[in-house]
């Protein structure tokens, strides 16, 4: 009976744009994941985090406008 080398196999998870997940059975350590899987998770799309990184729009409002004043308004001084 021959002992033939087992091969190795690197569980690697990767990850999509969309925030999915699978685990890849690479053969090599560093090899590339198939196109669209990246090794990290981009942390705007996991669920636990997406808030931090929400769009400029939505925090500082639309473009041109301030955002409204909070507290008692100013003084007018009276026009005759």
């Amino acid at each position: 009976m021959q002992d033939e080398p087992m091969e190795r196999i690197f569980p690697t998870w990767g990850y999509k744009p969309d925030g999915s997940a699978q685990i890849f059975d690479l053969k090599e350590e560093d090899e590339d994941l198939p196109e669209g899987w990246s090794r990290q998770l981009d942390p705007r799309n996991h669920p636990n985090t997406a808030h931090l990184y929400a769009k400029e729009e939505y925090v500082t409002g639309p473009q041109g406008h301030e955002p409204k004043k909070r507290g008692r308004p100013s003084r007018q001084p009276e026009i005759d």
